[in-house]
């Protein structure tokens, strides 16, 4: 079985974890920028797209992991200043090919703030034709949803190159059915790989990864592997396991 982790915040966890996901069969990773605490400005926002760029991919590839990087602005740490500019360095990266993806960005709480920064960096995305990773709050989640498909499409959005992110069951036919790529986060608090086994029962693998958005959260970096083994021993094919876990993100971010 071949694993890759759709969303993960590997620069927030020891080395331990790391050969952990390397041995168990993790064979690539989806840097997401996120930062647990709300930045100052564009300095902190540089120093962690540079981190994850030029440092993280290489300690990934240390232990056999490849990677590819999304860039954006979490809603959740929104800079307190020079927003600008961090938009106007997304910018640059993207120019320089530096990434391979917008995210994780989205909305927290639906403020006008999170609101305006998605947009711009939607804009982005438009302009440079790249994968979309869409955050969703634990709270509110469904009404936090509508808002953000009904962004999406007022900035005519590829539905099919966007992973709206830690959904919960019920909300996946609603995201299947504007044509975006579900995205399931096996995590306490989250989901399990029970619930991973009635969602692929109920809607197959087509359109659906999975990710242990492994960071500051409690959080398993064995979540793909163990889900994997637990869907087999209920009789779910490989072929299928081999969609979810792998080959439906490398389809939009080939590793």
């Amino acid at each position: 079985m071949r694993f890759i982790d759709s969303h993960t915040h590997t620069y927030l966890r020891g080395p331990e974890d790391l050969e952990l996901m390397a041995i168990s069969g993790i064979e690539g990773v989806i840097l997401c920028s996120f930062l647990p605490f709300q930045p100052h400005g564009f300095s902190t926002m540089y120093d962690l797209f540079k981190w994850l760029i030029e440092n993280e991919t290489y300690r990934l590839y240390k232990y056999g992991i490849h990677s590819r990087v999304a860039i954006g602005i979490h809603p959740k740490a929104i800079p307190e200043s020079e927003v600008k500019m961090v938009l106007d360095h997304i910018l640059t990266l993207f120019d320089n090919e530096k990434a391979s993806a917008l995210g994780e960005v989205g909305l927290e709480t639906g403020s006008k703030e999170e609101e305006d920064v998605f947009i711009q960096q939607l804009r982005i995305a438009n302009e440079y034709l790249v994968p979309i990773i869409v955050h969703t709050p634990r709270q509110n989640k469904q009404k936090i949803l509508e808002k953000i498909i009904s962004i999406l499409d007022s900035e005519n959005v590829d539905f099919s190159r966007v992973i709206i992110d830690h959904l919960t069951p019920d909300l996946i036919e609603k995201v299947k059915s504007i044509g975006a790529i579900v995205g399931l986060t096996v995590q306490p608090g989250k989901l399990t790989p029970k619930d991973i086994y009635d969602v692929i029962t109920k809607y197959g693998p087509e359109g659906i990864v999975i990710n242990s958005d492994i960071g500051v959260n409690p959080s398993d970096p064995l979540a793909l592997p163990r889900t994997a083994h637990y869907l087999s021993k209920e009789g779910i094919s490989g072929g299928d396991i081999q969609k979810i876990m792998y080959s439906n993100i490398r389809s939009l971010l080939p590793i």
